[in-house]
């Protein structure tokens, strides 16, 4: 990335020569600005994202108790609220999706736009705006996702409150003009990409759209229902509610009603509804008039807006037992208990971990001496592979004709037709043409055979050089120079 061109902002250094990669799926600019200092003081990286992780889930969770104690009042009743959303098991299927987890704008843009009717100010409607300009910064999916289920609420709020409707309504829109700018600004890489990439298909829309069964199938490592994740493949689609929370739901509705359960309700099946994407109607209606939904490849996703109502109908509930206990040790037994079956009921282990070594291998130490040269890492075909290479090219930064994101360039899948039979004269030319200066050959990821069927090939090729074998990833790595 060139940093001192804003205009090559979103350049990454992978599917090298095509530029705006950062933007082929969520930047996480917001998160990235958090941890620039620490990168740039070099700490450890692997720790920077990982605090990143468990910050974004725990502040989510005092996010929703910030909500649920303006709401109700009750700080048990919010600590439960807190809990759940914390723990739900959306959170454990999208583990590997940082900015998945990033959630704490969604409670806080509620909590401000009740304010915003509360006060009836111009800064209560910008504080409305600023948050949800936050959650743009932080993942687009969820800023667009929020923006829709924020402006519902704000539309509810001034159909039952019909004395503070106007003037709530007023500041509303004059806080939205924030996030209407940032998001102006900030999708302007996005759209670019969208012009020269397409939108997404149909078929993969519709296979990453809830099901209604998606709401009975858990994650494979919790605890009590991961024996319900045979339903379906992939991380977007076991996305339990839980029977504890869905219960003190209807005991909301049940028990303490009132109209902010009943708009807590109605946003949270509007928020299911959506998830469905493609395979719902209101989604599938939206679609055909909202240009920007066609860029959404995961409807699945309006799940977590799902569960941040749900938390507050858990809270509503929980409240309403609350209160008809008069005694001060039963309310404490009850917290205890309902905590205790929360963190059970959505408990998880073991989570999918993976160990990465943050000392830098030999081989790209030599890398980053040659900095800037354009590099290839073979495989290359294998996709798997690419986030691993990514990884450490951060080590080095040199341009990377290897990737993985949300999508990938026309000339990237070229690429891999023509690398697969490396290193024969179309492959070895198409490099050539790509500006490749250095080959990166990980010989633990080859069967023995086919490794030195592939070396005894490149050393017919004269123009590969071997430059040396040094200690790689996993095993050694070749690195050869290709000349012109």
């Amino acid at each position: 990335m060139h940093c001192g061109d804003l205009r090559h902002f979103f350049d990454g250094n992978i599917f090298y020569p095509s530029s705006g990669t950062f933007a082929y799926s969520d930047a996480t600019l917001l998160e990235g600005l958090i941890a620039a200092p620490f990168l740039w003081a070099h700490a450890n990286p692997v720790a920077v994202y990982n605090i990143l992780l468990l910050g974004g889930i725990v502040t989510s969770g005092i996010g929703m108790f910030v909500l649920v104690r303006y709401l109700t009042g009750n700080l048990d009743a919010a600590l439960v609220s807190a809990v759940v959303f914390t723990l739900v098991p959306y959170r454990v299927e999208h583990f590997m999706h940082l900015e998945l987890q990033w959630t704490v704008w969604m409670p806080l843009s509620l909590w401000a736009v009740h304010r915003t009717f509360d006060r009836g100010t111009v800064r209560a409607g910008v504080v409305t705006g600023l948050l949800l300009s936050l959650q743009v910064l932080s993942g687009v999916y969820y800023g667009v996702f929020l923006g829709m289920i924020a402006g519902t609420l704000a539309l509810l709020l001034g159909a039952t409150r019909r004395e503070q409707a106007a003037r709530g309504l007023k500041m509303l829109f004059i806080g939205a003009l924030v996030p209407a700018l940032v998001t102006a600004v900030y999708a302007q890489p996005y759209v670019t990409n969208s012009k020269t990439l397409g939108p997404r298909s149909l078929w993969e829309i519709t296979a990453f759209s809830a099901r209604p069964a998606s709401y009975f199938s858990a994650p494979q490592e919790n605890w009590l229902w991961g024996w319900t994740a045979w339903q379906f493949t992939g991380n977007e689609l076991h996305l339990l509610l839980g029977v504890s929370v869905l219960t003190l739901a209807a005991v909301a509705l049940l028990l303490r009603r009132g109209r902010l359960v009943w708009i807590y309700a109605a946003l949270t099946m509007l928020a299911l509804e959506l998830s469905l994407g493609l395979n719902g109607a209101v989604y599938s209606a939206l679609y055909q008039h909202l240009s920007f939904l066609k860029g959404f490849r995961a409807p699945a996703r309006f799940s977590i807006l799902a569960c941040c109502g749900l938390a507050v109908l858990a809270g509503f509930g929980f409240q309403a037992i609350h209160e008809r206990l008069s005694r001060l040790r039963a309310r404490q037994v009850l917290l205890i208990a309902t905590l205790v079956i929360v963190g059970v009921e959505f408990g998880s282990a073991p989570m999918r971990l993976e160990r990465l070594s943050t000392e830098l291998p030999d081989g790209y130490k030599f890398l980053r001496s040659v900095y800037p040269s354009v590099i290839v890492e073979l495989p290359f075909e294998d996709w798997e592979l690419a986030p691993d290479y990514m990884y450490w090219s951060t080590y080095h930064w040199n341009p990377l004709i290897n990737g993985y994101s949300g999508y990938h360039p026309p000339s990237y899948t070229e690429t891999t037709e023509r690398m697969r039979t490396f290193p024969d004269e179309e492959s070895v030319t198409r490099l050539k043409a790509l500006g490749t200066r250095y080959v990166v050959v990980h010989e633990f990821y080859y069967k023995a055979a086919e490794y030195a069927k592939l070396m005894t090939a490149i050393a017919g090729r004269p123009e590969l050089i071997l430059v040396g074998r040094f200690k790689g990833i996993e095993g050694s790595m070749q690195i050869l120079e290709l000349t012109r």
